[in-house]
């Protein structure tokens, strides 16, 4: 199991596409050039700056709201998410910190709890396999009709990560907290933790259905 499993935090940082597009037009500026015998000026059209579109906001967000996604991350604010190029999106709502180094997504669990479950264990049981450590699974009382809390830190991207996934009965979520830090850090006793209390707070708003 990788970090990508579950998390979408790719869309958050997609809007750099148009850095992208700016750089191509600026390789294409005039040229001209000059003969012996006649003087020619050859001038070549920029190219145009390829569209960006960017997707209207998933309709989790609003029941993850900017007020609730602040409660976890003070300073959080939407991330505008760019449309793939085919297929469809994922249906994701994704916010980050100001500075960029925390990431706060729900999203619907990509398998069933019972798989989600096995693979946090699997995990916990060979973190190095994921290029994590520290990783660490809890139950969630009060959520749904089960629960759990995986956390872990992810060397590669130093990142310190919460994981709170549960079952509403007729689908799975996911609410996701990545933080940039240079050191793991211990995890907040499972009634404290922000993450589980907004999981909480939000569940019943939650659409129901496939």
């Amino acid at each position: 199991m990788t970090v990508r499993r579950r998390l979408f935090r790719a869309a958050a940082g997609s809007l750099t596409v148009l850095a992208c597009g700016l750089l191509a037009a600026c390789d294409s500026t005039a040229h001209s050039t000059q003969s012996a015998t006649a003087t020619t000026v050859t001038t070549t059209a920029p190219s145009p700056t390829p569209s960006v579109r960017t997707l209207p906001p998933s309709q989790l967000c609003t029941v993850l709201t900017t007020d609730v996604a602040q409660r976890i991350v003070p300073d959080a604010r939407f991330a505008a998410r760019v449309g793939p190029n085919k297929g469809a999106a994922p249906d994701v709502c994704d916010y980050t910190s100001a500075d960029g180094r925390s990431t706060l997504n729900l999203t619907p669990a990509s398998r069933t709890y019972a798989a989600e479950l096995s693979a946090a264990h699997n995990l916990s049981a060979n973190p190095s396999s994921a290029g994590m450590r520290d990783v660490q699974v809890d139950t969630v009382d009060a959520l749904g009709r089960q629960a759990f809390r995986e956390t872990a830190y992810q060397t590669q991207s130093k990142q310190q990560l919460t994981f709170v996934v549960w079952n509403a009965g007729s689908r799975n979520w996911v609410l996701t907290l990545a933080t940039v830090t240079s050191t793991s850090t211990t995890p907040t006793p499972v009634p404290d933790d922000t993450v589980v209390q907004v999981a909480r707070s939000i569940t019943a708003k939650l659409p129901t259905g496939q």
